[in-house]
């Protein structure tokens, strides 16, 4: 598992009103609640998680990202962002994908 000082997440209003929020180093359970915590905050219409610099992603990690869909549908949309296929990878054989749209940049996704 990680450590605090190996990740870390920030969140910022892209123009347009889009609410990113950037996770950098692991996903995983030790992680997964500093994530949730920063969604937690989140207001707006569209929320873009931004994975460019998350290095893994586990269960943990999947749960949080299933878990933030599902806690604003109806209210907004909800968008990942990754190029690194084995992250994109792990997003299809979990179906995430089919639930939430992949975009390979911050800006293809707003």
């Amino acid at each position: 598992m990680s450590t605090a000082r190996d990740f870390d997440v920030r969140s910022e209003i892209a123009p347009g009103g889009a609410h990113v929020v950037h996770v950098s180093g692991e996903l995983d359970l030790a992680t997964a609640p500093l994530v949730e915590e920063a969604l937690a905050d989140v207001s707006g219409e569209i929320l873009v998680i931004d994975l460019s610099d998350c290095t893994f992603l586990d269960s943990a990690g999947i749960r949080t990202l299933v878990g933030a869909a599902r806690d604003r549908a109806g209210t907004g949309r909800v968008r990942i962002v990754t190029a690194d296929p084995g992250i994109v990878r792990l997003l299809e054989i979990t179906g995430v994908d089919t639930l939430i749209h992949v975009h390979p940049s911050v800006d293809a996704a707003l």
